[in-house]
């Protein structure tokens, strides 16, 4: 986790499940985290490797440019991640363990960002694990959010946190680096948008270390 916004949430989720796999969405109170709120999801089990959103903050439904409730989590991505991006979300819905994922976002104009999710298992009312809170990071804002609208994400790192660990960020599972086979799709609809814009393309964004 680099990102303070996603280690404020993981704090809080840490604090509210209080020794138990995941806490309740009842236990999540709006207030408690509302410098948060305008990154936040929360987001459905819908199928066997399928989530919804039940809400999104305005900061993530401004990065698409649309209101994302009762979207598709996968659809967020470009084709050639959408089936990961369906697992992983579902792998945490539905168990104990949550994920980072590291991602670069394509805008509609072939900008690129950078960017951190953070994705954590809840309860809903039945006790059962079906659903997650998730919040999205990103790195540097680029001037141009709300104004370029995202064509989808491509994931190039995943991390599970295992909680049994401690302590919990020096002995936990590494990044899993993806070659961007999603890479292919990246690029590919990369290209696509530089053969639009005249015969120039302005990338903006960056990678904090």
């Amino acid at each position: 986790m680099r990102h303070k916004n996603s280690l404020e949430l993981f704090d809080y989720w840490t604090a509210k499940r209080a020794g138990r796999a995941a806490p309740s969405r009842t236990d999540i109170e709006p207030a408690d985290i509302r410098n948060l709120l305008p990154h936040v999801f929360i987001c459905d089990l819908t199928g066997k490797e399928s989530l919804s959103f039940r809400l999104a903050g305005t900061a993530v439904c401004a990065l698409y440019g649309k209101e994302l409730k009762a979207t598709p989590f996968a659809a967020l991505w470009l084709p050639d991640g959408i089936r990961n991006a369906g697992r992983t979300g579902a792998a945490v819905a539905t168990g104990t363990t949550p994920a980072v994922l590291s991602l670069d976002g394509l805008s509609q104009g072939g900008r690129v960002l950078h960017a951190e999710m953070l994705l954590l298992p809840i309860t809903g009312p039945t006790g059962e694990h079906d659903r997650l809170i998730g919040l999205m990071s990103i790195f540097e804002p680029p001037y141009w959010i709300g104004h370029d609208s995202l064509a989808g994400l491509s994931t190039t790192g995943i991390r599970f946190l295992d909680q049994t660990r401690e302590p919990l960020f020096l002995g936990n599972r590494p990044e899993i680096k993806l070659d961007t086979a999603q890479g292919t799709g990246f690029r590919a609809a990369h290209a696509q948008n530089q053969r639009r814009v005249a015969h120039l393309v302005v990338l903006d964004g960056g990678r904090r270390d």
